[in-house]
């Protein structure tokens, strides 16, 4: 029965979804912070996304008459599901809740949810402006999970396994990847974007050209679950990055730390750059991405 407790406390605490969802949501200020600083704004106070949230959750939620009701509203669940599975297998401070010898696969399998989730959501929403931004998330995917997959694939055929926890442990003992694997490390940082859908690869949720994208149609509760999503993503993706290829953390600060640092460095690079046509995002990361990550999966391979 302890063992039960302590692994719900895990999922749904710490480190689960309400210890992502508080740290997400705070980085997510930070970008928003910074972004408005460097653009002469003075920017949101630090409690606007939880003002935010808890105002979407208390309103009506509308479901258009052409919407496909069911797939409308189980698209953002299915995206935070996938999430939270991430969290608990990443070793978060160097321990995790849950370990497996798979545990790599497992866990891209279980970020691919939200982009999956974005696209069941514009095609279920019955708006042209919901099959527009679904279209555009399609063709991203294609361009950027192969390099992210790669990316990741490049360490198991160095250590030849897929535990996480073994990659981590790897790291401690002989240094970040970032080091070892320079080229995959920025691919997957590449990556990085598009999955948070910063610029420049935000066309599928482009606000001034498609509105809302796959989101156009939502409100209320089911928009309530999207922000929520979001603001796990913000912890989430760089967490992973840094469980990969930056070490890691001997502890739990030194773990959000780094995070913090490549919420910076995807601020930055949201501010200074504009926004990629579909056809461009697609082309840069087959050209660029790609080719970085297959070089140093070669390398590896080669290493073996």
């Amino acid at each position: 029965m302890i063992e039960i407790l302590e692994t719900l406390f895990g999922l749904f605490v710490c480190p689960g979804f309400i210890f992502s969802l508080i740290v997400g949501g705070l980085f997510y200020w930070f970008y928003r912070k910074l972004r408005a600083r460097m653009q002469a704004r003075i920017g949101p106070p630090w409690y606007q996304f939880f003002a935010d949230v808890m105002k979407l959750f208390s309103k009506d939620s509308i479901i258009p008459s052409r919407a496909r009701g069911y797939l409308f509203v189980l698209a953002p669940i299915f995206s935070i599901i996938g999430l939270l599975l991430v969290v608990v297998m990443l070793p978060i401070g160097a321990c995790s809740l849950m370990q497996s010898p798979e545990s790599l696969i497992m866990a891209m399998y279980f970020l691919a949810f939200p982009g999956l989730a974005l696209i069941i959501a514009g095609v279920s929403s019955g708006s042209p402006y919901g099959a527009i931004g679904a279209s555009r998330e399609a063709r991203m995917m294609v361009g950027y999970e192969l390099p992210y997959v790669i990316s990741a694939l490049t360490l198991a055929f160095h250590l030849k396994s897929l535990d996480i926890m073994s990659i981590v442990n790897y790291q401690f003992e002989n240094g970040a990847f970032l080091l070892k694997y320079p080229l995959a490390s920025i691919a997957s940082v590449i990556c990085l974007l598009p999955k948070i859908c910063r610029r420049p690869f935000d066309a599928p949720e482009a606000d001034t050209e498609i509105i809302g994208g796959p989101l156009t149609e939502y409100s209320g509760i089911p928009l309530g679950l999207f922000e929520l999503v979001n603001a796990l993503k913000w912890f989430i993706f760089p967490a992973f990055a840094v469980t990969l290829f930056f070490g890691g953390g001997t502890n739990i600060i030194e773990f959000l730390l780094k995070c913090l640092g490549l919420v910076i460095l995807i601020t930055i690079i949201d501010v200074i750059f504009p926004r990629f046509r579909i056809d461009q995002s697609f082309k840069f990361l087959l050209k660029i991405a790609l080719p970085l990550a297959i070089i140093d999966l070669l390398r590896s391979v080669i290493w073996i």
